[in-house]
């Protein structure tokens, strides 16, 4: 896994990392979100997360410019509430 900073246009923050989930099962990969299959970038700011799939090629070495791009074109992931 990647791990990069890079700072948008507006002045926030971002981390960007890629994520490539590992299968137990094709009972697992069937329970995965469509799409989701392959892999994703996920950004994260201090108060928002997105996902993007999928993974484009050479995105650890990417200018900022286009990691922005891709963050906008990234779906925000919505938080799911903390079971007890």
């Amino acid at each position: 896994m990647a791990l990069r900073n890079f700072t948008d246009s507006q002045g926030q923050v971002w981390r960007v990392w890629n994520v490539v989930p590992q299968y137990a099962s094709s009972r697992d990969e069937d329970a995965m979100t469509p799409g989701l299959q392959g892999g994703w970038l996920c950004f994260e700011n201090s108060g928002e997360k997105r996902r993007l799939s999928p993974i484009p090629a050479e995105w650890e070495n990417a200018a900022a410019d286009a990691l922005e791009g891709w963050l906008h074109a990234a779906s925000a992931v919505t938080q799911r509430a903390m079971m007890s």
